[in-house]
Formats: C-alpha cells, structure tokens, sequence
C-alpha cells in the first residue's frame, strides 16, 4: 500500500481571518443594579435635541413660507382696492365736469329759450319799495285795504278776498 501523497500547501487548514471591511465589536459588559450607561445616555438625548431642533426650523420655516403667502394676498387685494379707487376717482372727476358743463349760465339760457321757449326781456325795470312814513298815505289802494283788514280786527277772513285777487 502507499500512502497518500498530501500536499504541504494545502494540507494545513488555513487560519479563519476576518473580514476586512467588518467594524470592530464594541466591548461588552454587564451592568450592574442603579448602573446606567452614560454615553447611550448621552447619544439619545443628543439625537432626540436634533430632532426637536429639526422640527421646530421646519415649523418656523413653515411659518415664515404661510406668512409671505398671505402677504402676497393681501397685496393683490390693496392693489384691486387701488386700482377700484383710482377707477372712482376718474368717474368723480368726469361727473363733476358734467355737472358744471350743465349748471353753466350759457346752457342754461340757451336751454331756456330753446326747449321753454323764453326770451330776453327787452327792457328791464327794477323795482323798489317805497318806504313810508308815519302818518302818510300808503301809495297803492291794496296795501291801506289789507293794513286796514290786518289792524281793525277782522284778521283772515278780510285779507284772503283781497290776496285772492292778485
């Protein structure tokens, strides 16, 4: 019989190695009782800090983005309202020339004498009262019978035949 010939090479199993990219494990140990691990202590209130901080910038961004848009809205409606006003004004003004046009004093006698039919008094006369004195004669007939009528007593009933006349 003859032996088995073995390789030297390959004979020997090789050693196990570990894997180059694997990280290194972290050293355990047991805790005892009222023992706590300060540093994932630490790292927990750390990351819920981040979290905390990362919502509130969101919420504060949030807010800065609600704020401008409703910024923006009321902008467009101040300048809708101008706009409305400035529309207004024109129509203001536009009237307030019509107006003066028609209360004009040369429309309004062209007026009168076209559609009412008047016409220019070719003489004009200006009246005046004339004042009189005491203990003189009134100048026309209708004052001394209504002065007479208004003082002997007989009040209305006298005066109205009279005013009914003119």
């Amino acid at each position: 019989m003859t032996a088995p010939v073995v390789d030297p090479v390959r004979s020997a199993p090789a050693p196990k190695r570990a894997p180059a990219f694997a990280p290194a494990r972290p050293q355990l140990r047991v805790l005892r009782a009222g023992e706590h691990d300060t540093g994932s202590d630490q790292r927990r209130l750390v990351r819920q800090l981040a979290i905390v901080a990362t919502v509130v910038a969101a919420l504060c961004l949030f807010g800065v983005v609600v704020f401008h848009v409703v910024m923006t809205q009321n902008q467009f409606r101040l300048d809708a309202l101008r706009s409305d006003a400035s529309e207004r004004q024109g129509e203001y003004d536009r009237l307030r020339l019509q107006v003066s046009q028609l209360e004009s004093p040369d429309r309004v006698v062209s007026d009168a004498q076209t559609r009412l039919g008047m016409i220019t008094a070719p003489k004009v006369i200006y009246l005046t009262p004339s004042v009189d004195e005491p203990g003189s004669q009134p100048s026309s007939t209708a004052n001394s019978s209504t002065r007479s009528a208004a003082t002997d007593g007989s009040g209305w009933a006298a005066v109205k035949p009279l005013l009914a006349e003119r």
